[in-house]
């Protein structure tokens, strides 16, 4: 606009460079502050993904952590029901051998017992004493042996 083109009283065209100046110095102040605000956006997203990518990684690593728990448990419980087996098994034929045992003690028991009755019976009638005694062991009845004590007695 020029001072003829002007209703009023127009400002002088020194003091419109000096306002445009201004404002383009705002302006570029502006840009600055705009441009130092998207690299600092520009940081934070980078540093933003980074964090994203590291937390990404970390569940990546516990997941695989998990997993190998989970192997290692279950090959500790597998170990642990073929021990739990195999004290079953062993239990089991120690308890067989026992009842063998058992049954074998039973049996030598009634032998002893019966042999014990007819020898007591047998042995106690003094024929039979005597034959087993003298014909079968060759030796002395032991009723027959002189007392120590007689054979220097006086009567």
């Amino acid at each position: 606009m020029t001072e003829t083109q002007c209703a009023g009283a127009c400002a002088a065209e020194d003091d419109l460079r000096v306002i445009v100046d201004s404002h383009a110095r705002r302006l570029d102040g502006l840009e600055g502050d705009v441009d130092t605000l998207k690299s600092g956006q520009s940081a934070m997203m980078e540093r933003l993904i980074s964090i994203e990518a590291q937390g990404q990684e970390r569940e990546r690593n516990r997941a695989v952590e998990a997993a190998d728990i989970r192997r290692a448990l279950t090959s500790l419980t597998q170990q642990i029901a073929e021990h739990t087996g195999a004290q079953k098994k062993q239990n089991q034929l120690a308890e067989d051998s026992l009842r063998r045992w058992r049954k074998l003690a039973v049996v030598a028991g009634l032998l002893c017992t019966v042999g014990a009755a007819v020898g007591s019976t047998l042995l106690s009638d003094q024929e039979v004493a005597s034959t087993v005694w003298v014909h079968w062991l060759h030796l002395r009845e032991p009723w027959d042996t002189p007392q120590q004590g007689a054979a220097h007695a006086v009567p």
